[in-house]
């Protein structure tokens, strides 16, 4: 997790009971630590029915004490000098016991010590702390020093995924602290956690971010980290919040991979709580069902045949899934004037199971990305999306710009309509396409690419990356140039191929093209009945 404040700790009393029979160690030099020692027992009762502790308990939403617990002392006082120590947890006897080191010969009890004038500070490491790399015992100089060691936060590993509730990393992202001392440590909660159980994702490592903002200024504070989903989908992690900082009041505020979802935001979290949010795959809509233009949101699922001739939408920020999905568009200027599936922003699309849309009335595209927006279409379903007259399969479609397109896995097969490329742009502008995943056959309509730009439109740069399985794309006929790029009387930004570039929004390197192996994929250039072309790349190392 990277922020700049160190997460803190949650509350509960120490009570020190037994302090007696230091040794000197410090003269030994086969000894691995080096410092006078002062064995300490320390019983610990909680801080309050708020207060948390070590391992979660998802019954109660609290954390508990559990074997592995260490209680880690470190301070300085006159006469002693610098001391450490971590104690262990001893849940026979409810007791953290363990060893302080002094840095000078010290003759007084533990008591007399953590109270004397100076500084001292307790803090609790959970069961498990050092695998997970989130908080850590180090030394300052030389490990054999035990007086000098600390406590250190790695801010970059506090982000803790797993499949099961008490390995979330919740206990690893509550530390408890205190820097006072008065018969005992009364550790205080110093940050709220949020725990998360996400469903209705794609399979593999994803990236995470939360946006926060520091309370009462306009500073964000993005926190990251990475998940990865089980095997049906489900993520389950945990995020520490300290306590200077709010969730951001904005839309997409915290992002799983291509998924975005919007927090409640503004309000400041509780101190010690803990806070379980799920978000599961949504309501299924039935598409048989809608007789009035439907806008699908975050979370649902979309499936069955559209009977009637309505507009069907995605919410701006939105992941939806399409399961069975039959969209036969047809229309006319009065009925059915838009696409088969109308993106209103950016939007995440899932594939699942067979699924096909067309567009209705002839201007609009099988999909319609917005312009300056970008839509991701992933999963492990297909996808046969085409125009009903003159708009892309996927992208834009007459008189309009379209966005950005990616897709990172899926079987999609994207048909264009005449003069129209089954990926890519309509008549104007059309953002970046980029393929990173996938079995891909894109068509163009007469004059355009199958992947790119129209027979007069524009298209930005076109990545197609070694991720994939196989990119198949044909060019309408002879009159467009390229089967990826632009179309007859267009232009397109760069084109690249796995890792290299292969047009510079000028010329082909090498042209003119020819069948080979170019930055990871294969080329196979393909002549067909009808004297197009069709290109096919798949990775060199499938």
């Amino acid at each position: 997790m990277k922020t700049n404040n160190i997460l803190k700790a949650l509350a509960f009393a120490l009570l020190i009971t037994t302090a007696c029979n230091k040794s000197e160690i410090a003269n030994d030099e086969n000894a691995e630590k080096k410092g006078f020692a002062l064995p300490v027992t320390v019983n610990a009762t909680r801080g309050g029915d708020d207060a948390t502790k070590a391992t979660y308990n998802e019954s109660t939403r609290k954390l508990e004490f559990s074997a592995g617990d260490k209680l880690f002392v470190s301070g300085s006082a006159s006469g002693a000098g610098k001391f450490a120590g971590a104690l262990d947890y001893v849940p026979a006897t409810g007791k953290f016991s363990g060893t302080i080191y002094t840095q000078n010969d010290y003759d007084g009890t533990a008591d007399a010590l953590f109270s004397a004038p100076g500084s001292v500070r307790a803090i609790l490491l959970p069961n498990g702390y050092d695998s997970y790399n989130f908080l850590s015992i180090s030394n300052n100089n030389t490990p054999a020093v035990a007086y000098d060691d600390v406590v250190s936060a790695s801010t970059a590993n506090a982000f803790v995924a797993s499949e099961t509730a008490k390995k979330t990393g919740v206990e690893q992202l509550s530390s408890e602290q205190t820097y006072t001392y008065s018969s005992g440590f009364a550790l205080s909660p110093q940050n709220a956690v949020l725990n998360f159980t996400i469903s209705g994702l794609e399979a593999g490592e994803k990236a995470v971010t939360l946006i926060t903002k520091y309370s009462g200024m306009d500073f964000d504070q993005t926190m990251s980290g990475s998940v990865t989903p089980n095997a049906s989908g489900v993520a389950t992690f945990a995020i520490g919040v300290p306590n200077n900082l709010v969730i951001k009041n904005v839309a997409n505020n915290l992002t799983v991979g291509s998924s975005k979802f919007t927090l409640p935001g503004g309000t400041a979290l509780a101190t010690g709580k803990i806070y379980n949010i799920t978000r599961g795959t949504g309501a299924t809509v039935n598409l048989s069902t809608k007789n009035t233009a439907y806008t699908a949101q975050n979370g649902e699922t979309l499936t069955g045949t559209l009977a009637s001739k309505v507009q069907i939408s995605i919410a701006d920020g939105a992941t939806v899934i399409l399961n069975g999905v039959n969209i036969n568009g047809s229309g006319t200027w009065t009925t059915g004037n838009y696409a088969g599936i109308t993106c209103e922003g950016d939007a995440t699309i899932i594939l699942s199971g067979t699924n096909t849309v067309k567009g209705f009335y002839e201007d609009y595209p099988g999909i319609y990305v917005p312009e300056n927006k970008t839509v991701t279409i992933q999963g492990s379903g297909s996808l046969n999306a085409s125009s009903n007259g003159s708009g892309a399969g996927i992208g834009g479609g007459i008189g309009f710009n379209c966005g950005n397109i990616t897709i990172t896995g899926g079987n999609i097969t994207a048909t264009g309509g005449n003069g129209r490329p089954g990926i890519g742009g309509g008549t104007e502008a059309c953002g970046n396409i980029t393929i990173t995943g996938g079995t891909i056959t894109a068509t163009g309509g007469n004059a355009a690419a199958g992947i790119g730009g129209s027979n007069t439109g524009s298209c930005g740069d076109i990545t197609i990356t070694s991720g994939v399985t196989r990119v198949t794309a044909t060019k309408g006929n002879n009159i467009s140039p390229n089967s990826i790029g632009a179309g007859a009387f267009g232009t397109c930004g760069t084109v690249t191929f796995g890792t290299q570039q292969m047009y510079n929004g000028t010329a082909w390197s090498p042209s003119p093209m020819v069948a080979g192996s170019y930055g990871g994929l294969n080329l196979a250039i393909i002549t067909t009945t009808n004297t197009d072309d069709t290109w096919t790349l798949t990775p060199v190392t499938p």
